[in-house]
This record gives C-alpha cells, sequence and structure tokens, in this order.
C-alpha cells in the first residue's frame, strides 16, 4: 500500500505538472507560438509523470488506484493533445 502522505505528495506534484503543461500547450497554440524547448520539456515532464503514476498504481489500494486512474487519464489526454495538435 502507498503510504498516504507519499501518494498526495505525489497527487499535488501531478496537478502543478498538469497546470504547466496545459500552459505551455496552450501558449503553443498562439499565432507566435512559445518556446520550442519548453514544449519539448512539458512532453518530457508528463511521460515522467505517467511512468511514475505505473509504478504507484502497483503499490496502492484500491481507492488510491481510483485517484491515480483518473489522473492518468488527465495525463493521457493531454499528451494526446501535444502529438495531435502540434
Amino acid at each position: 500500500m502507498a503510504e498516504r502522505t507519499h501518494l498526495e505528495h505525489f497527487l499535488e506534484r501531478a496537478e502543478a505538472t498538469l497546470e504547466i503543461a496545459q500552459q505551455t500547450f496552450n501558449d503553443s497554440q498562439r499565432v507566435q507560438p512559445g518556446d520550442p524547448d519548453e514544449y519539448t520539456q512539458a512532453q518530457r515532464d508528463l511521460q515522467d509523470l505517467n511512468d511514475e503514476l505505473d509504478t504507484l498504481m502497483h503499490a496502492a489500494t484500491p481507492e488510491q488506484r481510483d485517484q491515480l486512474h483518473r489522473t492518468q487519464i488527465q495525463v493521457n489526454q493531454l499528451q494526446n493533445h501535444f502529438i495531435l495538435k502540434r
């Protein structure tokens, strides 16, 4: 079972990473796109987050897995946006 504080810390970090990646994606959609290096780094951060989610899923309780799964869906959706809209 994943420790509750570890899970809470991870979910806070995941939310922050998602917000930064979403802002980077939004910036890239403007007439003058954002920094391509930031775009690439946001994609890397999302993949790292997704990899860590997979690891945590194995140690989580069913309730924690549900919460992690919802976060993973958000990560996957944003990754898809990065891939399809670029």
